[in-house]
């Protein structure tokens, strides 16, 4: 008898797992399909710009990458930033979030507009010069253009 109650138990509480499991990945799909209006609308400030490329890979293809930068206005010169990493030829991707910066200079043009993206988490910055209104390229530490002839440049997505 004890037997029978602890499998009835065991049962019961599998089945509770298994709904709210379930449960789960329904409300997490439900919002992956909701329209993509939910962006400009974000917690971070209003979407500004939205920047997509192929970002050099050590050992693929390459990365496609998508950046996101929130501002409270359009005349921001400070937000948050999303980022989308996927590699291509794998089933491997991660988001990156933080906040950036509109700062001048680099060392071969006091006058450059640089957007410097600090991780939520972890340490260091990425560097992105703004090339017009429609391309920014990745710099390095130090925001200097990576040597060769690599492409480290994201054009702007049309709203």
């Amino acid at each position: 008898m004890i037997f029978r109650q602890k499998v009835l138990t065991a049962a019961i509480i599998a089945s509770v797992c298994i709904a709210s499991a379930v449960f789960s990945i329904a409300a997490a799909n439900a919002q992956d399909s909701a329209p993509q209006k939910k962006a400009s609308t974000s917690p971070h400030g209003k979407l500004l710009v939205t920047y997509h490329g192929v970002l050099p890979c050590a050992d693929c293809p390459g990365i496609d990458t998508t950046v996101k930068l929130f501002g409270a206005d359009a005349h921001a010169t400070t937000g948050h930033y999303f980022i989308h990493h996927a590699y291509q030829e794998r089933k491997s991707s991660y988001n990156e979030t933080g906040t950036w910066t509109l700062e001048k200079g680099t060392p071969g043009d006091a006058s450059a507009s640089v957007y410097v993206l600090k991780p939520k988490t972890g340490s260091g910055v990425t560097n992105f010069l703004k090339v017009g209104d429609d391309e920014i390229k990745q710099l390095d530490n130090d925001r200097k253009p990576f040597g060769g002839t690599t492409n480290f440049s994201l054009k702007r997505v049309d709203k």
